[in-house]
């Protein structure tokens, strides 16, 4: 009777197991598909900003077309907006968030993922079958308020999800290196 209890108890540390790795390393590229997408809205940003100073700088290419030419009176109202746009949809898309917030969870995923791959250490045998019945359940509540807590993954999510994962060849970068299959 122990041994089949202990043996439950075993297959239900190996699904959180699983689904801690799953969830840690789903957060942790969304994660990385945000940063990225954060990344790019700075450089572009900068770039405009680059632009619109040079602009003013050099005089409103004074010489390379005739003042009165349309180019040269649309140039900065054109530029202003691009650049307005830009300031605009960081604020809207909220990239850097949403990485922190994918992050944090991928974090808290991982933890409890590192809790339950060492359970065996912890309770190595049937004489520990309290401990592991109460820790098991323990990691059930951590799990269930990891996941209510975190944000919601989506068929869109998904996708992102696995865009970055072609990108970098499916590396799960979330197993230790000792762990890796050479």
């Amino acid at each position: 009777m122990t041994s089949a209890l202990f043996d439950e108890i075993e297959e239900e540390f190996c699904r959180h197991l699983t689904d801690c790795h799953d969830s840690k390393r789903a957060h942790f590229d969304l994660a990385d598909y945000y940063y990225e997408r954060a990344a790019r809205v700075y450089y572009v940003q900068s770039f405009g900003l680059a632009i619109i100073a040079a602009w003013l700088l050099s005089t409103q290419f004074e010489g390379l077309l005739p003042l009165g030419h349309p180019i040269v009176k649309a140039a900065p109202t054109v530029l202003a907006i691009i650049v307005s746009v830009l300031s605009i949809a960081e604020y809207v898309f909220r990239f850097k968030e949403k990485a922190f917030t994918n992050e944090q969870a991928a974090k808290r995923y991982h933890s409890l993922w590192r809790s339950c791959k060492n359970w065996k250490t912890d309770y190595p045998s049937e004489q520990y079958l309290e401990q592991a019945r109460t820790a098991v359940q323990k990691y059930r509540e951590q799990l269930s308020e990891i996941n209510r807590e975190s944000p919601h993954l989506s068929s869109v999510l998904w996708r992102k999800i696995n865009s970055v994962r072609k990108k970098t060849g499916n590396k799960d970068v979330s197993i230790y290196s000792f762990e890796q299959k050479a």
